[in-house]
């Protein structure tokens, strides 16, 4: 049966988690600080970003959550030993009735694009983070990058801060952080993905290539990417992130 959840992603093995580490850490910079004590991941994955959470530590609570039966495998292998990590086979709607208003922080990164409705989505992480709390959302950017790559792992879409601004119309939140990054990463986007038209699910030489430059532009590239972007925000960027914060009641 096929898993829909891990629409074309299946490649990514645990032997794929730690193909960027400098990236990684790059993601996790942009929201570490806003992490609470009682924290929700959105889509594990593989775990990368859940082991960078470990590592910092720091936390009472932190629950990962993953419907793809690919994926929740990898995180329930990784951390069966790891009593501060616990790991769900689920969605977010599938969590509403045990955990309403429960978490000070909600997270995804690279997880809004994969789905259909996304304003409800957003709902249903502000639901289960408390007042006063966090969700943060990290997403691809710049809709004209938009390639067969990005449909084949099942993306809807790519973000601007427009379309952002237009999605949480009428909700009970508030823009703490709204900025694009990894302006780098637009310009090898647009060469590799957009004009090679570069497809690692072709075939073992592809996805060789596709992992090896992805490994190369994270060890090489994203020292530099992050060093300039302490600098100054980009005015656009291959990502972008959102921290949404909920009111204080």
């Amino acid at each position: 049966m096929a898993d829909l959840y891990a629409q074309g992603m299946v490649h990514y093995t645990d032997e794929q988690r730690d193909l960027t580490p400098e990236l990684d850490r790059f993601q996790f910079g942009l929201f570490r600080r806003y992490l609470g004590p009682k924290i929700l991941e959105v889509g594990g994955g593989s775990g990368r970003l859940t082991e960078l959470v470990v590592q910092q530590g720091g936390y009472e609570e932190f629950i990962t959550i993953e419907p793809s039966a690919h994926f929740s495998e990898i995180l329930r292998h990784r951390y069966l030993q790891n009593s501060s990590v616990m790991v769900l086979s689920c969605t977010t709607a599938e969590i509403q009735d045990s955990y309403r208003e429960h978490f000070d922080t909600v997270f995804s990164v690279h997880v809004m694009e994969h789905i259909a409705d996304d304003r409800g989505f957003l709902q249903e992480c502000l639901a289960l983070t408390r007042p006063g709390g966090a969700v943060i959302v990290l997403v691809p950017a710049l809709q004209f990058l938009y390639s067969d790559l990005d449909r084949n792992i099942g993306h809807f879409r790519r973000y601007d801060k427009a379309m952002v601004r237009r999605l949480i119309t009428g909700l009970e939140v508030q823009i703490e952080t709204l900025q694009f990054n990894n302006f780098l990463g637009v310009l090898a986007s647009a060469y590799f993905i957009k004009l090679r038209k570069l497809d690692y699910q072709k075939d073992e030489m592809s996805r060789s290539r596709f992992f090896r430059l992805a490994s190369l532009y994270s060890k090489y590239v994203m020292p530099v990417v992050r060093a300039a972007e302490r600098l100054a925000p980009p005015p656009v960027g291959l990502n972008l992130t959102m921290v949404l914060r909920k009111p204080a009641r």
